[in-house]
């Protein structure tokens, strides 16, 4: 947005503390998003915070927002980035209580089983220490570019940070944001040395910064935090002013307090949510240059040539989002004949064929109505949808029409920053990607094939005993556990509880005494699904409680649900406990399971001991009625698996 005048800076500040007043949580945030938008004033970011920290209430219960509990755990000066941060946690749809360590103290507070940052018990830790801190010997050792030394401080600092991580891990379940650290822009060896020396302090920094990376995976709950990329971004030379970080430690330059923040928030948010899954694409000018029915396959934009590479790129980054499991539709008002027809004749100038995308709505309808259908069709909810178009008109038709799904307008005057558009925003963040990942787009396929054979079979028990399911029971540390924790954040419809339980909980159901953490993996005739469902179960006293069940949205259906029920229940006789306590929980999106249990033949019972006041309680007594598995399924290594 253009900059503002001190009027229309004064008017959206005057509009700001109105809808706080009235507490009106959307309005506030919609003005604090223009204000920012339009000022980079540090006056405007410090008036934002101050309005905002007025509505916490307000922000959670009108727009979901997540609470967290933040411990900083630092070695530099933050206290003057903090409003620079909660404004970017609100706009992201968080808020946060935060708590800053002692300066300096990070070693006790992560060791200490007793320090303040235990007592705090937060559900996020940021933990933002210095080069001086980390390997603060390395800038000396590194000076001659040669020595050998290097290699071996290296070792010891990822030995300092791993013990760091490790022992905070063992005593906490909160999720772990560690900064890494950035390249400094000036060093004694010059530009030439920095970069040709096999041991300059470029290179050491950078090798630090992919083994802390590579470290953070192997901790659950934990994520790195690539500053040094963020300030190449910005400029390694405005990343630091020199001054203020001699006189106070402060480590980023003011005027960019809101890019660090906005990092810091994208990042540690890959801990709390799942990336979306759907990415619908139009087609004229945005997918291709120029109208298919005006131009004809000849006359639209697309490859090597301008303005045709711009289109090329984007198409190019759309295959990069299908390769670990983004699912791609177009939803186009256009004739689907002449589509098929550019697909083929351009194909040499594509990125995509017609066969890139897992579903297409390409008729005269209204595209809200197409993304409802696809909604339905591939079982995604709404809220996982991107929509990118070049019209504005549909644009802001779908954002009134269908709230939920993110929205994207293609610059058609400017078709070279589409690309870059989208990887600005933080959609498809993740910070791993599962082999499940990977071969969902086939998954889709084979879905789809599914449904083929369901509409010519005479009878659903024809149907399934025709798919030839195979399912096989496995504890989830062996899922791997990240395609477990991906389970319990994305999957809202088949899932009774709902609870989203971090790797370290799932890891405690799987490893302690009376617990279990079982996944279900199923193949049929149209290929391997992959792991598609979750049991974390507890034994207490002579009953076996289910503190979590869910499975994925396209295995319903297939009595994949009664078959990982039934491996519980041998499991729990196995063990001598007679007794099985299921909870369900309401939400907005998981009706269909909610007669999960008594379908099953549980009752509902009544107990003091209720975990949520919107809770039901189901038993099942395994000596009067057992699960059994549905007969069209066949059990394949499920004596591996022992709880």
């Amino acid at each position: 947005e253009p900059m503002l005048s001190d009027a229309e800076r004064k008017e959206l500040r005057h509009g700001l503390q109105d809808a706080v007043a009235r507490q009106d949580a959307g309005g506030a945030v919609a003005l604090a998003r223009r204000l920012l938008a339009a000022s980079s004033k540090p006056a405007d970011m410090m008036f934002c915070a101050t309005a905002l920290a007025g509505i916490g209430d307000a922000l959670r219960e009108q727009l979901g927002a997540r609470r967290l509990k933040t411990y900083v755990v630092r070695s530099v000066t933050v206290e003057p980035i903090l409003p620079s941060l909660t404004v970017e946690a609100v706009l992201a749809n968080y808020v946060l209580d935060v708590q800053v360590g002692g300066y300096g103290s990070y070693a006790d507070e992560l060791l200490n089983m007793d320090s303040s940052l235990a007592r705090f018990q937060p559900d996020l830790v940021l933990i933002l220490l210095d080069l001086e801190e980390i390997a603060g010997r390395l800038p000396d050792l590194c000076a001659d570019g040669v020595r050998a030394a290097v290699e071996k401080e290296d070792a010891e600092c990822m030995e300092r940070i791993a013990q760091l991580l490790r022992s905070y891990r063992s005593g906490s379940t909160a999720r772990i944001l560690f900064q890494g650290l950035v390249i400094p822009d000036n060093t004694s060896l010059g530009e030439v040395g920095e970069a040709h020396l096999p041991q300059s302090l470029t290179h050491a920094i950078q090798r630090l910064n992919q083994r802390t990376a590579a470290l953070c995976t192997t901790i659950s709950e934990c994520v790195f935090f690539d500053v040094d990329q963020l300030a190449a971004r910005h400029g390694r030379a405005r990343w630091r002013d020199a001054r203020m970080f001699y006189a106070s430690r402060l480590a980023v330059s003011a005027d960019l307090f809101r890019d660090y923040s906005h990092g810091l928030v994208r990042t540690f948010s890959t801990l709390f949510r799942a990336p979306c899954k759907v990415l619908c694409t139009d087609l004229d000018n945005t997918l291709w240059g120029g109208v298919l029915g005006e131009d004809g396959p000849d006359g639209i934009a697309t490859g090597s040539a301008f303005p045709g590479n711009c289109y090329l790129a984007y198409q190019k980054y759309l295959t990069q989002l299908s390769s670990r499991g983004i699912l791609l539709a177009i939803v186009s008002k256009n004739n689907e004949a002449d589509v098929r027809e550019a697909f083929n004749v351009r194909a040499a100038d594509l990125a995509l064929s017609m066969d890139s995308f897992v579903a297409r709505k390409i008729s005269g309808n209204e595209k809200a109505d197409s993304i409802r259908e696809l909604a339905t069709e591939l079982s995604v909810g709404l809220d996982s949808f991107v929509f990118v178009d070049d019209s504005p008109e549909e644009c802001e038709a779908i954002r009134q029409q269908l709230p939920e799904v993110a929205v994207v307008e293609a610059p058609a005057l400017e078709p070279w920053k589409l690309a870059e558009i989208l990887t600005e925003q933080s959609f498809f963040d993740a910070a791993a990607v599962t082999e499940d990942d990977v071969h969902r787009a086939e998954e889709y396929k084979a879905q789809a094939r599914r449904a083929e054979l369901a509409s010519s079979a005479s009878s659903r028990d024809e149907f399934l005993a025709s798919l030839g399911t195979v399912c096989s029971f496995q504890s989830a540390l062996q899922a791997p556990l990240s395609r477990a924790v991906q389970l319990l954040a994305k999957t809202n419809q088949f899932n009774l509880t709902t609870r989203r339980r971090s790797a370290a909980e799932v890891e405690q159901f799987a490893t302690a005494s009376g617990g279990q953490a079982v996944v279900v993996r199923v193949r049929d005739r149209f290929g391997d699904a992959g792991v598609v469902g979750l049991a974390l179960v507890r034994r207490q006293g002579d009953s076996c409680a289910l503190d979590s069940l869910l499975l994925s949205c396209r295995a319903i259906g297939r009595g994949i649900e009664t078959a990982l029920l039934a491996h519980i229940g041998e499991q729990a006789l196995r063990a001598g406990v007679k007794r099985l306590v299921g909870e369900f929980i309401a939400t907005k999106k998981n009706a269909p399971c909610a007669t999960f249990y008594s379908d099953h033949g549980f009752t509902k019972f009544v107990t003091s001991d209720e975990v949520s006041s919107n809770s039901v309680f189901y038993e099942l007594d395994l000596t009067a009625l057992r699960p059994t598995c549905p007969k069209w399924i066949t059990l394949e290594g499920n004596k591996l698996y022992e709880p």
